[in-house]
């Protein structure tokens, strides 16, 4: 359920529900105290109170997240919350009644103040308890479909991954430079092997995870940047800043390739001399900066943000809870600059 059908709903049964309350207070007004007409303007006053209550109770549960407390703990606020509300309202209705002058001071009851108190605690526990079981419902819908659009966006990350990683044309160049690789020199032959079945090892068997560290992810980069210019040779000219603080950052897997893979495609890829790359990763303002700068021109075709990096900042949003950001933007006259922001986690704190 979207959020303006909440609060149209939430209007439409607080509406529905404070009237019935209502006419049940002015049907009793009139079967008990039909010689006191100021009780019908009695039951109006309660009523609003109560309403206002209930609502500044939704107030402060969106506000401050009462229903991520724990259960007992949220139980005793709520309950609280609601006999000191009550106890208010009592009160006020009490202070009413005397200026209208249905009773005297003298005439007031400690304990008809208690017994009224008691009832409107009923009626306020009983509210919270349907509002925030409704509430914890939707949660519960909104985590399970959540989970699902995670898992949909992982294996659709996973796929593409092989698709870019290990297609058919990635695995001729890799393979067809490594056999050429074997007639001049063994030992690189065997060390591209090598290279290539940990690239393997790690896309098809990452999506076990929802996060790897950046120290792992840049495992995987270096295999991958390895492999790619022994296709580009010398047009190709890699180099990274990485932070030492960074490397335990928890990052989606593929996240950092990704970028560097584009990188190579639309930069690189279509210049004639090749160029260079520049990695930079470092820790700014409680997130963690990605930068990829490539040779290139930015063009329109690759300036919007394309479904592999659509499907990243989905996976960024569901596995660190909060959303990140991506920018590409031509910084000098031939040099692009691509920027992942995502919100700090350590990896280790996430496995303790």
């Amino acid at each position: 359920m979207t959020a303006s059908r909440q609060q149209k709903w939430y209007w439409v049964c607080q509406a529905i529900g404070w009237t019935c309350y209502l006419f049940i207070g002015l049907l009793m007004s009139f079967l008990f105290f039909k010689k006191q007409a100021g009780m019908y303007a009695v039951q109006f006053v309660g009523t609003a109170m109560f309403f206002g209550t209930t609502h500044l109770q939704r107030h402060l549960h969106r506000k401050h997240r009462w229903l991520e407390l724990p259960l007992g703990k949220m139980v005793l606020l709520v309950l609280a919350y609601n006999a000191v509300a009550s106890i208010t309202c009592q009160l006020l209705v009490c202070l009413f009644m005397l200026s209208i002058g249905m009773f005297t001071l003298k005439e007031f009851s400690f304990g008809y103040l208690v017994m009224y108190s008691a009832n409107g605690l009923v009626i306020l526990s009983f509210w919270s308890t349907i509002y925030f079981a409704f509430q914890a419902i939707q949660r519960w819908k909104e985590k399970e479909v959540e989970a699902w659009k995670l898992q949909l966006s992982l294996k659709e990350a996973e796929l593409q991954a092989i698709r870019s990683q290990l297609n058919p044309h990635f695995l001729f160049n890799s393979l067809n430079n490594i056999r050429s690789l074997v007639l001049v020199d063994q030992t690189k032959a065997r060390e591209m092997i090598t290279r290539l079945s940990a690239m393997m090892r790690y896309v098809i068997g990452y999506n076990r995870n929802n996060l790897v560290s950046v120290a792992e992810e840049l495992g995987f980069l270096d295999h991958y940047v390895a492999l790619e210019k022994i296709h580009f040779e010398d047009k190709l000219h890699f180099s990274s800043q990485v932070e030492a603080s960074v490397k335990n950052a928890a990052i989606p897997p593929l996240g950092i390739q990704l970028l560097v893979e584009n990188a190579i495609k639309h930069g690189i890829g279509t210049q004639a001399k090749g160029g260079k790359i520049q990695l930079s990763l470092h820790r700014k303002n409680g997130h963690l900066r990605v930068q990829v700068e490539n040779t290139g021109i930015l063009d329109a075709s690759s300036a919007s943000t394309g479904i592999g990096l659509q499907r990243l900042l989905e996976r960024v949003a569901h596995s660190l809870d909060q959303p990140g950001t991506f920018n590409l933007s031509q910084t000098s006259d031939n040099s692009v600059t691509a920027t992942l922001t995502l919100p700090w986690k350590d990896y280790e704190n996430l496995h303790r």
